[in-house]
């Protein structure tokens, strides 16, 4: 069923957030390498100042790759849920890992940019883990639903009791 009533504001919201983060992502492979590195040194430059030197810049800049393209993963798994109502979770990993391709193949036409088949895994890892993230907090919303409320539990007087 396209579009179930009760969860199309869900479904809308996740489609615009889902556009948002391919837009985000897109901005930011048109970058060049300078502008690019320009970015990464001023977060670096702040992740230190905030939380101390533990990590290089070059680790830095593939955990941006997987933080975003794990937001495209869990955007992309609640639109998909939410118009659908399937629970098909390798459904949006397939567009999403397309996406990742296209990004890297976009980048190789950026000046000082490449196309990597190694930033392409990492795009999968965390496109995998932003579904697994919104896999574990469908269930978890399922169990709290499920659970019986206070009235209901066994003890506690019912309107045939008083």
């Amino acid at each position: 069923m396209f579009l179930l009533n009760k969860n199309k504001p869900l479904a809308v919201i996740f489609w615009l957030l889902t556009a948002a983060v391919m837009v985000i992502i897109f901005m930011f492979s048109a970058d060049t390498g300078e502008e690019s590195e320009e970015v990464s040194q001023s977060l670096f430059g702040l992740l230190i100042d905030f939380i101390g030197r533990f990590i290089s810049h070059d680790v830095l800049r593939k955990i941006a790759h997987f933080t975003e393209f794990a937001a495209l993963g869990f955007c992309m798994t609640g639109a998909i849920n939410y118009t659908f109502g399937k629970r098909n979770f390798l459904l949006p990993f397939i567009p999403c890992v397309l996406y990742a391709v296209s990004d890297e193949i976009h980048q190789s036409f950026v000046p000082e940019r490449a196309c990597r088949v190694f930033d392409m895994f990492i795009d999968s890892c965390g496109i995998a883990t932003g579904i697994g993230t919104f896999i574990v907090i469908l269930f978890i919303i399922s169990k709290i639903n499920q659970r019986p409320s206070c009235a209901d539990e066994e003890g506690f007087l019912s309107d045939a009791d008083v």
